[in-house]
């Protein structure tokens, strides 16, 4: 089977994904849109075997399209995927949507758009939920929707050995930014009430003097550790001991990778009650859901003042992703996929007859909750993932259509 992904660029997640789904004894390639963003991830996902074809020109992505048996979007509402369906060549081909967001708020997975494909499958089965997927009934979800997750092998993680320390350290991995991390963080810190505690966050410090300047409002700015990216988390991750994910309610992932490799290393964690956390961890067994800055300031220290129920907690964990996110398991899944897409003749897809009239309403097509902001043009009022320079932002979608002049207007505002 020839099995051709669409991607916008190579970014670490999407490498990841790639990584990990491994070609699955397939002829599998990747078609970048863009110049890949990280070369350590093109690097792992050209060792495992995919063919990789870089900004390739008309002509090449008709001959690639043609070619392939089974045709996977990788989708997170980017500018140039948008773009790319807009402008779909009238080539017949077979296709499968991978939604790399969970749809729980923005960007919005419609209906209508995932109808478009043969197959589609999510990175969590929290998507399965979202009200207009259950609209569609268990017959069409049970015959069109599947799991595949965006993840890398979990095995290598469980053999972190724990590193000793003086500090009780309270590790995050992931985005910093507010449209990932909870706008109140630093408050959920500064509940924890601890003498030793230290807080160990990893990932780029693009919110680090926000951060810094918050918790120096309350007295604890000394106690927080800024690691910046790394290449290798492992070792920051055996200094931990415990893995605190407080994300925003509104947050955008689907497979969570940082949590399920914190898990797999044996890290008892608490995270908030709600979206994807909430299908991963049990609370009580594997992980511990709070509701509030008070009831996140008593787990963290439960977990102190019983060590021993921490590393039963951790073990739970680390036990329950090894059995239930198997690379093999998930590789399976995205098989099962390819070959009832592959049961289906190619045909045409006229996929700007979703992405209809201007880039801004390409943008708004995946936009519920806060359409209104736009509409009314008090676009400031929106979340804050409207706010990033990517994400699919209004800024984002603009830097690739700068004559928009709705964008344009939108980008100036926010």
């Amino acid at each position: 089977m020839k099995i051709l992904h669409v991607a916008a660029h190579m970014g670490g997640g999407i490498g990841s994904a790639y990584t990990g789904l491994g070609t699955c004894g397939q002829e599998q390639s990747v078609l970048l849109l863009e110049p890949p963003q990280n070369q350590a991830a093109l690097a792992k996902v050209k060792a495992v075997g995919f063919r990789i074809i870089q900004s390739p020109n008309v002509a090449e992505t008709k001959q690639e399209l043609e070619q392939a048996d089974v045709v996977i979007f990788s989708w997170h509402h980017h500018p140039a995927l948008t773009k790319f369906l807009h402008d779909f060549p009238p080539v017949p081909i077979r296709s499968i949507l991978w939604c790399h967001v969970s749809g729980n708020y923005f960007p919005a997975i419609p209906a209508e758009f995932v109808k478009k494909f043969d197959q589609c499958m999510f990175a969590t089965p929290y998507s399965l939920e979202l009200p207009q997927v259950q609209a569609l009934g268990k017959t069409y979800i049970q015959e069109h929707f599947s799991v595949v997750y965006g993840l890398n092998d979990l095995s290598s993680f469980s053999q972190i050995q724990r590193k000793l320390h003086k500090s009780f350290k309270i590790g995050y991995v992931g985005t910093l930014g507010f449209c990932k991390l909870h706008p109140d963080f630093v408050e959920f810190c500064a509940a924890v009430d601890l003498p030793d505690a230290e807080f160990m966050m990893v990932g780029s410090p693009s919110t680090k003097e926000t951060i810094l300047n918050t918790a120096a409002e309350k007295g604890i700015a000394e106690r927080f550790q800024f690691c910046g990216q790394l290449k290798d988390i492992k070792p920051a991750l055996a200094e931990m001991d415990v893995f605190s994910y407080l994300l925003n309610p509104q947050h955008f992932g689907a497979t969570e990778n940082a949590l399920l490799e914190a898990m797999a290393a044996g890290l008892p964690v608490v995270a908030l009650d709600q979206c994807v956390e909430h299908y991963i961890i049990r609370d009580g067994v594997t992980g511990i859901l709070v509701h509030s800055p008070e009831e996140y300031g008593k787990a963290v220290r439960f977990l102190y003042e019983n060590p021993s129920k921490a590393a039963e907690i951790g073990a739970n964990a680390r036990a329950e992703v090894l059995r239930t996110y198997k690379v093999q398991d998930n590789r399976d899944r995205f098989l099962v996929s390819c070959e009832i897409a592959m049961k289906q003749p190619k045909k045409v897809y006229p996929f700007d007859d979703f992405f209809v009239g201007e880039p801004a309403d390409w943008f708004l097509s995946c936009v519920e909750a806060d359409r209104k902001y736009f509409e009314g043009n008090h676009v400031w009022e929106a979340g804050r993932i409207f706010h990033e320079k990517t994400k699919g932002s209004p800024i984002h979608y603009h830097s690739y259509f700068p004559e928009d002049k709705r964008l344009a207007a939108w980008a100036g505002k926010m």
